[in-house]
């Protein structure tokens, strides 16, 4: 072979080699929304205060805010500084009232269509299921819905102290079906 040949292929592979390592080392990026001006807690949020950005998806987590329209117009209770994250848990409609002592605020994943039909403000109940059978939990107060993708949602959910401890079981199961009354 000549000498022209194998300095050829030599470079060659080298460059193989060098893609595939460039190649492995491309992550992921998935888009959130991250704050682009400090939001002070209470604050309703604008849409000059957000943008969507697209982040290595190893830094994100479920629960962040993925575009505009899961934060624009609603209030952080917690206050964020510039370059924050939103999770959406921290998020609350306009118009909702404070959570009295006897209340939490919780978050429940649903499939998109589930969460399709539901707004703030709306009141759902579950059915869960277990070995003995079924039981409907009522009084669970919508405070938002987010959608995170084309199937997966969360809902924000008011609820009393007894009747969000007596889901988190069926929760975790996976074990219900929300319905709104």
């Amino acid at each position: 072979m000549s000498k022209i040949i194998k300095i050829a292929l030599i470079t060659a592979a080298v460059s193989a080699a060098f893609m595939l390592v460039f190649m492995q080392n491309i992550q992921k990026t998935e888009k959130v929304v991250i704050v682009e001006k400090d939001i002070p807690a209470g604050t309703v949020i604008s849409e000059d205060a957000v943008k969507v950005v697209d982040v290595p998806a190893s830094a994100v987590k479920p629960n962040y805010a993925r575009s505009l329209s899961n934060v624009v117009g609603k209030v952080v209770k917690e206050g964020r500084v510039r370059g924050d994250f939103i999770p959406v848990e921290i998020l609350t409609s306009k118009d909702s009232q404070p959570l009295g002592p006897d209340h939490a605020v919780m978050t429940v994943s649903v499939t998109s269509v589930e969460a399709k039909t539901l707004q703030s403000g709306d009141t759902v109940s579950f059915i869960v299921f277990d070995q003995t059978g079924s039981k409907v939990l009522d009084g669970f107060k919508v405070i938002s819905v987010v959608k995170e993708d084309s199937d997966k949602a969360s809902l924000i959910l008011n609820a009393d102290l007894n009747s969000a401890a007596e889901l988190v079981p069926y929760l975790k199961l996976n074990s219900f079906k929300v319905v709104r009354r």
